[in-house]
């Protein structure tokens, strides 16, 4: 971290976090399908008088499902200014009595009794990269009962070659000359960055192919990956691979952000390519996709017939989760 001299006062500078933060859990709410998917799942799964754990409660609407449902206690995790409104939401819904907002990481949170179920929806574009196995994994050792129930179930990686120039452009046009001078240099910085885009189905070059389904009552990984081998359905210019989830909320609801997404809450992850790959109708096409322990870090690859070398993000600690899609934005 960079030091400031002794004596420099540093000019005031407009945080947007608060705006960031409307954003993210207005477009949260808004996404009907991602919202009532969770409302069913907890009316379904909640037993009258059990303990709930929300991790990453957000505005606290998971919590409040769980206490409609019949919780007798519903314990919120928070972390940052939204618990505040969170605690304000609980209180003017008369529920405050029930629902314990608790400002701060899951993973230093301790409870006065162990939850009987354990919701969480911190699932990202591409499943994993907003953290839950990290939070799932120590809810499990120390937060919840033996046997827990645990909402989502499980989660699988989706993954297909995409030719997506509109998404691509925005990397390759920075590979010529700007005003005459060389900024490759943040070119290459796009190439190792998971993007966020909405998908066509059209831009689909293979069909798409589950990399892996993590059962999270069960798994004791903190990493995911996997490798498949799909083929060409055309003739095509890949630019990167496109990547997103498939949840199991509970038994008979399931929620994905495949394209064309129904959920506008989440957009898919473009993993680019560092240059475009011709490929023929039926061109077998090996995809690869890995993080690193805590899903901060991740890898991709698209060979023909064989692996290629994996690209890995920039090591870089986001101040907030990937960012969402706004309803009604492209």
């Amino acid at each position: 971290m960079r030091r400031i001299p002794t004596g420099v006062t540093l000019p005031a500078v407009y945080d947007d976090l608060a705006a960031q933060l409307f954003d993210f859990h207005e477009s949260m709410l808004h996404d009907r399908v991602r919202t009532e998917s969770f409302l069913r799942a907890m009316v379904q799964e909640v037993r009258p008088g059990d303990v709930v754990l929300d991790i990453g409660a957000g505005t606290g609407v998971l919590s409040l499902f769980a206490t409609l449902a019949g919780a007798s206690r519903v314990h919120a995790v928070e972390q940052g200014p939204m618990a505040d409104v969170a605690r304000e939401i609980a209180k003017r819904n008369g529920m405050d009595h029930r629902i314990d907002i608790i400002n701060d990481w899951s993973t230093g949170t301790s409870l006065s009794e162990p939850a009987d179920l354990l919701v969480t929806e911190t699932v990202g574009n591409i499943g994993f990269e907003e953290g839950i196995l990290s939070w799932v994994l120590d809810a499990r050792e120390r937060l919840l009962k033996p046997g827990a129930t645990i909402i989502p179930t499980s989660i699988s990686m989706v993954a297909a070659a995409v030719e997506s120039w509109h998404d691509y452009k925005e990397i390759a046009w920075l590979k010529d000359p700007l005003y005459e001078l060389d900024f490759t240099a943040l070119s290459d910085f796009g190439i190792r960055s998971m993007l966020w885009v909405d998908l066509s189905p059209v831009s689909l070059v293979t069909k798409p192919a589950t990399l892996t389904t993590v059962e999270l009552a069960t798994t004791e990984e903190k990493e995911v990956g996997g490798t498949v081998t799909v083929a060409a359905r055309r003739d095509g210019l890949i630019q990167g691979i496109g990547c997103w989830f498939t949840a199991v909320i509970a038994p008979g609801i399931s929620v994905s952000n495949e394209p064309p997404t129904k959920v506008p809450s989440w957009s898919q992850g473009f993993l680019p390519l560092p240059e475009p790959l011709p490929v023929s109708a039926g061109d077998e096409l090996v995809i690869t996709i890995e993080s690193d322990e805590a899903c901060t870090r991740w890898g991709w690859s698209l060979g023909i017939d064989s692996p290629a070398e994996l690209i890995w993000t920039t090591p870089i600690e986001p101040p907030l989760p990937p960012p969402r899609n706004r309803p009604g934005t492209t």
